[in-house]
């Protein structure tokens, strides 16, 4: 087992783990780059998708001149807080390059030790977390069992699961997103055992 040491006190790793920080460290890199940049996140903020529009003629024609009035202010938000993440990029960019001071080792020698003490380290969100864990399973447990084990495939078990019970409700499933990673997660690393 080769070890490796990580950051200003010397916090010892073993190789698969240090790859999977440095995994994670590039997708905050991608993250960030994408978040002051993209253009997709800036068109998903000003468009309506998520707006139930009435059946009522009078009550759509309401809803669509109060979003054309409130247009125009939701874009001056949108375009000041993209200015914020551009004059804060180089500042976050660099951070992710550098050890916090108080970083560990994993205690627990599985998925969720792994994923406790390296993702407080660096912020990903949606896709790019789950592209994120898919890799550790792959770096830490090899090809073979990550393509069993997917991440996704437990999100979807955990969804289904609820739908069983009878809830299936879009909008308590969106609330409780973050306790459905975190089940699928730790049945996961469940399965898949300790490295």
């Amino acid at each position: 087992m080769t070890l490796k040491s990580v950051g200003q006190g010397g916090t010892l790793l073993t190789a698969a783990e240090a790859r999977c920080y440095q995994l994670g460290r590039q997708l905050q890199r991608k993250a960030l780059i994408q978040a002051a940049f993209g253009l997709a996140a800036l068109k998903q903020d000003l468009l309506p998708t998520s707006l139930n529009w009435s059946n009522s003629a009078w009550r759509f024609v309401l809803q669509l001149a109060i979003y054309l009035v409130c247009l125009p202010f939701m874009l001056v938000y949108q375009l000041g807080r993209r200015v914020y993440l551009w004059l804060l990029l180089p500042f976050r960019y660099l951070e992710t390059f550098f050890t916090p001071a108080d970083f560990e080792a994993p205690g627990e020698k599985n998925l969720e030790g792994i994923d406790r003490q390296f993702s407080r380290c660096f912020r990903l969100q949606g896709n790019d977390y789950i592209y994120c864990l898919n890799q550790w399973v792959k770096i830490l447990y090899g090809t073979d069992k990550a393509k069993y084990h997917n991440f996704v495939r437990y999100i979807h078990c955990e969804q289904r699961s609820l739908v069983e019970q009878g809830i299936d409700d879009p909008n308590f499933l969106a609330v409780t997103q973050r306790k459905q990673l975190a089940a699928a997660r730790a049945r996961l690393s469940q399965n898949l055992g300790n490295y």
